[in-house]
């Protein structure tokens, strides 16, 4: 559950958007004045702020500026909502998303939350993956890959850098990577050989992953198919399900590191496999012949 400071002086609006904030699932913390919103801003250190400007003891453009100081808070999604003058000095200030009370709507409000929340939190994704091609360049030469093939996995990234990221975990792992850049050739590929496993992102120029996974899902009907995206965008689990993935990742460290979510997955599918088998021979001893799956003329 994300987590909302709402920095307000004005009690009738504080109810109402604290309530409309609860009601769409956020939790809210509250602060009247600038100095104690500044004050629990630091102590709580929320997702998001939405941030008065014309207030008691420190108005909103100074509380922005120490957000924007202090490093912790560079990147924290503020949005600046009031019909005061000094907006277009908000702007300058580093406001996310400026509204005015008069003319924005609570729906509209949280909409601009969530939309801000989720350009945060891709961006988060991508610095960190950023970061690690940056700390990984320089000991490129020493890195020994695994003598072990854990299996084939065919992964689906439009991204080079990203696609290029994972393959290289993947590679650390023990998995032969195949990295396509789209729907139609991760089908060209599926149709020339056969993986272990799949990785395919949420959304290619092509197509979206649900739609490619529910394609593979109807070849293959028990082999690992993982969803990820670097935005964190959420797939409902009756979507999930319908779709045939066996997981869905969004977490930065799961990103770069798939490998041991996907080792697991194929343990489980080789011990599921192994069990049908011996179901399949007992089955055979008690009745001496084993069912044919294809009727011949």
């Amino acid at each position: 559950m994300k987590t909302i400071v709402i920095v307000e002086d004005h009690p009738v609006l504080i109810s109402i958007y604290r309530n409309k904030f609860i009601a769409e699932g956020f939790k809210v913390e509250i602060a009247s004045d600038g100095e104690s919103g500044l004050e629990l801003i630091n102590r709580i250190r929320p997702d998001l702020v939405v941030l008065d400007l014309a207030m008691p003891k420190l108005n909103g453009i100074e509380v922005l500026k120490r957000l924007r100081a202090n490093p912790l808070f560079r990147a924290l999604p503020v949005i600046i909502f009031s019909d005061s003058a000094w907006k277009q000095q908000a702007w300058r200030e580093g406001a996310t998303v400026v509204l005015s009370k008069s003319t924005h709507s609570p729906s509209q409000v949280v909409d601009s939350a969530r939309t801000a929340l989720l350009k945060a939190e891709s961006r988060q994704i991508e610095d960190t993956i950023v970061t690690f091609l940056a700390g990984s360049a320089g000991s490129s030469e020493k890195t020994i890959p695994s003598p072990l093939c854990e299996g084939q996995v065919l992964l689906v990234e439009d991204h080079y850098d990203i696609r290029t990221t994972i393959s290289s975990a993947l590679a650390q792992s023990g998995f032969r990577v195949t990295g396509v850049e789209c729907h139609a050739a991760a089908l060209h590929h599926v149709r020339a050989r056969e993986f272990d496993a799949f990785l395919l992102s949420r959304k290619c120029p092509d197509g979206i992953g649900i739609s490619l996974c529910s394609q593979l899902r109807q070849v293959y009907p028990h082999k690992p198919i993982v969803l990820y995206s670097t935005v964190a965008l959420s797939i409902t689990q009756e979507q999930r399900l319908q779709a045939g993935a066996s997981a869905y990742l969004t977490e930065a460290g799961d990103l770069l590191n798939p490998g041991p979510i996907l080792l697991k997955l194929i343990d489980d599918e080789k011990s599921l496999a192994h069990a049908d088998t011996k179901g399949s021979l007992s089955h055979h001893d008690s009745h001496g012949t084993i069912p044919s799956l294809i009727s011949f003329p």
